[in-house]
């Protein structure tokens, strides 16, 4: 018989790996908004609408400066719980807030993004379509974003 630490460990066993795999998952969702950022910047500056660059007009910059702000605070949610991971933290608030995080943000970046390339971002060659494809189930897998919401409650009511 083979078992993975002692007997009776399962659940904690279960939950670091949990842990690990929200963190190492969720990493993907990141590079995907900066993706998503990057080529939504390099689209609305060489996009020209009434003679101007639409990066220029005001409701197009405030979406592009809501993506870089979701972008980077997913970013450093997400160094915060892979570094409390490797401290030994007994407490998995910080991943669960970058969980919670990454996920929403990918999908609201995902729609900020389709906005911004209007009919192009339904295109498949753009990538924006697939991109939001990809970030729905983010809030779904590794416990959804109410769990997180649970969960996060739970260790602040503990501490």
């Amino acid at each position: 018989m083979h078992i993975l630490g002692k007997e009776g460990q399962g659940a904690e066993i279960f939950k670091q790996s949990m842990e690990w795999e929200r963190a190492a998952l969720f990493a993907f969702y990141v590079g995907m908004m900066d993706r998503q950022l990057t080529k939504a910047l390099t689209f609305t500056q060489h996009r020209k609408q009434f003679g101007k660059s639409l990066i220029k007009h005001q409701a197009v910059g405030h979406r592009i400066a809501n993506m870089k702000l979701r972008l980077e605070q997913s970013r450093l949610l997400l160094y915060k719980a892979c570094w409390s991971i490797d401290q030994g933290e007994l407490s998995p608030i910080h991943v669960n807030l970058s969980k919670l995080s990454v996920s929403e943000s990918a999908i609201q970046s995902s729609l900020d993004a389709i906005h911004l390339f209007g009919g192009e971002g339904y295109k498949t060659d753009q990538e924006m379509e697939s991109m939001l494809r990809d970030a729905i189930p983010a809030t779904l897998f590794s416990g959804t974003s109410e769990i997180q919401r649970d969960l996060i409650v739970n260790a602040l009511c503990l501490n």
